[in-house]
């Protein structure tokens, strides 16, 4: 027997958003559970703290 479901469109969005939240987080924690990433993340937020970096406009 099939059924019918009915689902308003701002829940399925809400849902939609749940998830890719969801999905955001878990990305995260992935990332940060990778040391070799860890440490160029740590490197880059070092350098950009010092302006250890080339500016967009004189690339």
């Amino acid at each position: 027997m099939e059924e019918t479901l009915n689902i308003k469109k701002s829940a399925l969005n809400d849902l939609i958003r749940l998830k890719d939240e969801f999905d955001a987080i878990i990305e995260s924690i992935e990332l940060s559970e990778d040391k070799e990433f860890m440490i160029s993340y740590k490197k880059s937020k070092e350098q950009v703290n010092k302006r250890d970096f080339s500016d967009w406009n004189d690339l």
